[in-house]
């Protein structure tokens, strides 16, 4: 009959078929033997399983009748003992060809036997220890065992001493007693140090497989990072000249707080990276900060000399006062510029911009003079780079909330916050609820987009380690702190009014001030110690 591989006989041979038993096409079909396996020819004329050891007798009768099967004798193995080696060569010999059939070769068959016949495989051996060899290892024939010595040996730079004479003669028993004479061995018969990759190499690679793995074994995830920017978003096109300057701060404002090997990093840990609106969004943000961060030299040269012509007829107290509301003012105007070029900020009423204003431009400031802190004399630097100690503000009249300004401007410094997290943050300040808004809502997304790619930001900065949510939750929590010293802003502009200390008509039309009785005033005017 069939003639079939080795493996192939043994499995007939463990479902009990006697020796000498012959099976017809009839007795395979009965239900004495239902549960054996059916073969078939497959197209290339060659026996494959048809059916399933839990096939039925009608599956089988089936197929039996669309593939009549030649009744011939099962091979067996030979009866007469022999040794291992010639059992093997003997069992090979006497198989024919898998795709031959009752001694006739295919077409495919004919051509394979133009070639010549395929070398026989027989077992090889390590050339270090004799042990069965597992394939060529740096450059030699070797076992696994004699691999992984020679790569340990090279990564560690290990040297062994021999305990017998440095001249042992290797086998399996004394590869474990002389590594000395074992190393020798390994590179005598041509195994090569240079072939073994370092170790560092090897614990990248590592790792990489290991995040792959952990990446596959995570389902498939329904949210994933938005890359749309919604319409609201979208500002009116900047200049020609700014446009081309905001396309290369692109691709530059990023990678100046996010490194090269951080990026790395982050892409090993399958952390998503900043989409291309938000790469744009921090670069126009940082642009407008750096933009309207500082008044400009005419401005600068202008109050200077203002101060300079009414320094001998003021008081003492006159001094800083003018001095520290005209540089407010100042700073106010750079803040409303700034809130204009900010993306959404047009979409909204004109009624709300001027809430968010007047809501935000105390809070904005003093974030801003949080970065002009110098911790080394606990005082702010004004744009002039005039140093500006509680001293300074007392004898103004502002004792009322210098204290826990300064306080806010050490916590701030301890922080160590970049330019883009004080970019988002003055931009989530500015879109931040105030009572009397038309559309909190449209509001509320256009701060949630900031929000979003803060802490994609924030993210990305810290490879999505836990740091991730303190970092986010610290800067989250400057915005409650920024509301109370909003408050006490006001406030004290009220007890200035009531001290005669009359505010700008700026500053008093931006922060409500001028509207205030005194009535209104009475208690605040008490609670300051002035």
């Amino acid at each position: 009959m069939l003639e079939e591989s080795s493996s192939e006989v043994t499995s007939s041979s463990a479902l009990g078929l006697p020796p000498a038993m012959v099976m017809s096409p009839e007795s395979l079909a009965s239900p004495e033997y239902g549960g054996l396996e059916l073969w078939g020819y497959d197209d290339g004329m060659t026996y494959n399983t048809a059916q399933s050891l839990l096939g039925n007798t009608c599956t089988m009768q089936q197929q039996q009748q669309s593939q009549p099967l030649p009744s011939m004798p099962l091979p067996m193995p030979p009866t007469t003992p022999k040794s291992e080696n010639e059992s093997i060569s003997s069992g090979r010999e006497e198989l024919s060809p898998a795709s031959s059939i009752n001694g006739c070769s295919t077409d495919g068959e004919a051509r394979r036997q133009k070639k010549g016949p395929a070398p026989r495989q027989q077992e090889e051996l390590c050339l270090v220890c004799g042990d069965r060899a597992s394939g060529y290892h740096y450059n030699a024939l070797t076992c696994e065992g004699c691999k992984g010595f020679f790569r340990r040996s090279v990564t560690k730079n290990a040297v062994y001493i021999c305990k017998f004479g440095h001249a042992c003669e290797m086998d399996m028993y004394m590869r474990r007693k002389c590594q000395e004479c074992r190393l020798k061995k390994c590179l005598a018969v041509g195994m090569r140090p240079e072939c073994v990759v370092p170790e560092n190499q090897c614990a990248i690679k590592r790792k990489e497989k290991k995040a792959q793995r952990e990446k596959d074994k995570l389902p498939v995830s329904t949210t994933t990072v938005d890359d749309h920017m919604p319409s609201i978003m979208q500002c009116d096109p900047p200049p020609p000249e700014a446009a081309r300057i905001l396309e290369c701060l692109q691709h530059e404002v990023v990678p100046r707080f996010l490194s090269d090997k951080l990026l790395e990093q982050n892409r090993l840990k399958h952390v998503p990276p900043l989409t291309p609106n938000q790469q744009y969004l921090i670069a126009r943000l940082v642009w407008y900060q750096d933009g309207y961060e500082q008044p400009s030299e005419e401005d600068l040269k202008r109050i200077t000399q203002t101060w300079q012509q009414t320094d001998e007829d003021d008081e003492e107290t006159d001094t800083p006062f003018r001095q520290i509301t005209e540089m407010t003012i100042l700073t106010v105007q750079l803040i409303v510029e700034f809130a204009k070029g900010l993306p959404g900020f047009s979409k909204i009423s004109q009624p709300d911009q001027i809430t968010l204003l007047k809501a935000c431009s105390s809070e904005v400031m003093m974030l801003r003079v949080a970065r002009r802190y110098d911790v080394a004399s606990d005082s702010v630097l004004f744009a002039n780079n005039q140093a500006y100690t509680r001293d300074n503000y007392r004898k103004a009249g502002m004792a009322y909330v210098i204290e826990d300004l300064l306080h806010f401007c050490r916590c701030m410094y301890s922080m160590t916050m970049d330019n883009v997290h004080y970019a988002l943050l003055t931009a989530v300040v500015i879109f931040s609820d105030r009572p009397g808004l038309e559309q909190p809502q449209l509001v509320e997304e256009i701060q949630r987009y900031y929000l979003n790619t803060l802490r994609m930001y924030i993210l990305n900065q810290t490879s999505g380690s836990p740091r991730t949510s303190v970092l986010y939750g610290k800067i989250l929590a400057i915005l409650s702190e920024l509301r109370t010293l909003g408050t006490q802003n006001s406030n004290m502009c009220i007890s200035l009014k009531l001290k005669n200390r009359k505010l700008p008509p700026f500053l008093e039309e931006i922060w409500d001030v001028a509207d205030v009785s005194t009535t209104q005033a009475a208690p605040v005017t008490d609670a300051a110690a002035l």
